[in-house]
């Protein structure tokens, strides 16, 4: 396919603020699309050049992009530099001078989607010696062969390609491309939906159903290496809560560290984190630790750093410097983590995720139990209260987060969030807030007085809400940012800058500016309260969302994705907690 065509729909996708139309437009694009180029399209649309826990960064960056855009439009590159400050979008530069453009287009011949798509992975593959120069020359090659239309998405891509719209509207599109009645799309973004939480990788599943039709994917099923999607808790009200929900309990204990998911076939091992993103290279203790076992696997679990002089855990915030990409082996002595194994979905070749809580616990215990550095997470299995409490209270004396009530029936429930999965933190039982919460940075204040000269003074943050893809606002905060953390957020937030309000935003506050929603933060605050300002969990008849009172911030959660925040949903009930 032509990709002036693909850029055309882009464009009318740009135009529009409603979902339903974009779904559409996405839709037409699809069906125009062949078989062999839909799953990297459908990557493409996700601003990647491959399922997530496999692609690479193409690596080209902010000053290198402006001198390719100097260079194309014959403009200065301090003018250029300028101008994407302003404007904050590169792909808007390109627009607005392109008809400028004095380069020749005598060897001008339009570009193909796939000639787009491959020059990226080479230029994304190509490293060691002479790279960015070699990288460069890619760039340029489709950079000056493309249309007005077509430029302004191309240099889009290295740094910030966002269409408007997510995962959600992608999986809208697939679903309604084999059938125009509502009930039946419905069904079929279910099914969709479902596959996508085992398999995660959009565009295989794309490719699945314009070859197949929607009944293709049901041969999906979980594979080594290919992560699966995360299953999430349910918050409970009080530990008797639980105790009325379950009965018979499996009590596991809440560790604070990260979250990952291992996969292990004959001598090979990876490591995703929660995001889906390959970190095997990070953690090689890890991976040396879990290669004496001699099974395959896929196994849920946290890893944590621990003191041995102490011997005490750390901390997320000290865990979390574990995440790094140079000096590791360094750091992996200086904090060795041990790995608390949790569940098992995949043994020797057998899908065992759907079976009961209590037998896959058996695999766990059986399997991984090599302490001090793999270990079964301590659990209790009881029908009392006082038990439950006892418990409880033991894990937050030995430095865990809380508890992790699960139901001993239930099969494992990826990417979902319900009752089968229960967690109560220690932060339930204190004078602040029932529980912290997730949300996303979508927009700054400057600083004013002491903070004039930290660039931002405060930040706008919002929930995501999966069903309709979009963000509602929650809060302002202006407390818990020390000056070290404005600093870092200012530099941080300078480089997702948007001219505009994102489409995908709802919000009745208007901040200095507003940033592509991509750090996601977690907050403390006094109360949940109603409110005419702010978007999050709007009530049409009131007029009102919930805000948060005295909103401070705890710390920046590097391991959360954008649409990891906490839900509309979640956020309601915590405030119905809160009145009880």
């Amino acid at each position: 396919m032509n990709f002036d065509v693909i850029s055309e729909y882009f464009e009318k996708i740009s135009k529009t603020n409603s979902r339903l139309e974009m779904t559409e437009i996405l839709k037409k694009l699809f069906l125009e699309t062949s078989k062999e180029e839909i799953q990297d399209l459908i990557y493409f649309c996700q601003g990647t050049l491959g399922p997530k826990h496999k692609t690479k960064e193409i690596n080209i960056g902010q000053a290198t992009l402006i001198s390719l855009v100097s260079e194309y439009l014959s403009i200065p590159q301090e003018e250029i530099k300028k101008e994407f400050y302003t404007l904050g979008d590169i792909g808007l530069v390109i627009e607005k001078h392109h008809s400028k453009r004095k380069q020749s287009t005598l060897f001008y011949k339009p570009l193909l989607f796939r000639e787009v798509f491959e020059t990226f992975q080479k230029i994304a593959e190509t490293t060691g010696t002479g790279s960015t120069e070699k990288k460069q020359q890619l760039f340029k090659f489709v950079l000056f062969n493309s249309s007005p239309a077509s430029a302004k998405y191309l240099v889009r891509f290295p740094i910030s390609f966002r269409l408007g719209f997510g995962d959600s509207t992608i999986i809208d599109a697939l679903a309604s491309l084999s059938t125009i009645e509502a009930e039946e799309q419905k069904i079929a973004k279910e099914a969709i939906t479902e596959k996508y939480q085992l398999v995660s990788d959009l565009g295989l599943i794309g490719k699945i159903i314009k070859e197949k039709g929607i009944k293709g994917i049901d041969s999906l099923k979980i594979m080594p290496f290919i992560p699966i999607k995360s299953q999430l808790c349910e918050r409970a009200e009080s530990l008797k809560d639980i105790h009325e929900r379950l009965k018979v309990i499996a009590v596991d204990t809440k560790i604070d560290g990260f979250r990952q998911q291992i996969h292990k076939k004959g001598n090979e091992i990876k490591i995703f984190s929660r995001q889906e993103e390959d970190i095997t290279k990070m953690f090689p203790e890890i991976v040396e630790a879990v290669k004496r076992i001699q099974h395959d696997f896929i196994i849920d679990c946290e890893s944590i750093a621990y003191d041995p002089i102490k011997k005490k855990y750390h901390t997320f915030q000290i865990t979390i410097t574990r995440k790094r990409k140079y000096d590791i082996g360094e750091k992996s002595k200086e904090l060795p983590l041990h790995l608390k194994v949790f569940d098992c979905l995949y043994l020797d070749g057998k899908d065992i995720y759907y079976l009961p809580f209590r037998e896959r616990r058996k695999f766990v215990e059986k399997y991984f139990n090599h302490a001090p550095f793999v270990a079964p997470t301590k659990i209790l299995i009881t029908s009392k209260l006082e038990d439950l409490e006892n418990f409880f209270n033991t894990a937050i004396k030995d430095g865990f987060e809380g508890i992790i009530a699960k139901d001993l029936e239930a099969s494992y429930k990826a990417g979902s969030r319900g009752y089968s999965w229960i967690k109560f933190k220690k932060s339930y039982k204190g004078s602040e807030s029932l529980d912290t919460i997730d949300a996303v940075i979508v927009g700054a204040f400057f600083g004013q007085g002491k903070r004039t000269d930290k660039g931002i003074g405060a930040l706008l943050v919002a929930l995501y809400d999966k069903e309709e893809d979009r963000y509602f606002t929650l809060a302002k905060i202006g407390t818990g940012l020390t000056d070290a953390t404005l600093l870092d957020l200012a530099e941080k937030l300078e480089s997702i800058k948007l001219e505009t309000r994102p489409k995908n935003l709802v919000t009745n506050i208007s901040p200095d500016f507003y940033v592509y929603p991509e750090i996601v933060v977690e907050i403390n605050y006094d109360e949940i309260t109603k409110s005419p300002i702010h978007t999050a969990s709007f009530d049409p008849e009131t007029k009102q969302g919930l805000a948060l009172r005295f909103p401070r911030l705890v710390k920046v959660r590097t391991d959360k994705s954008s649409h990891d925040t906490t839900s509309q949903r979640e956020l309601e009930k915590l405030f119905r907690m809160q009145e009880k």
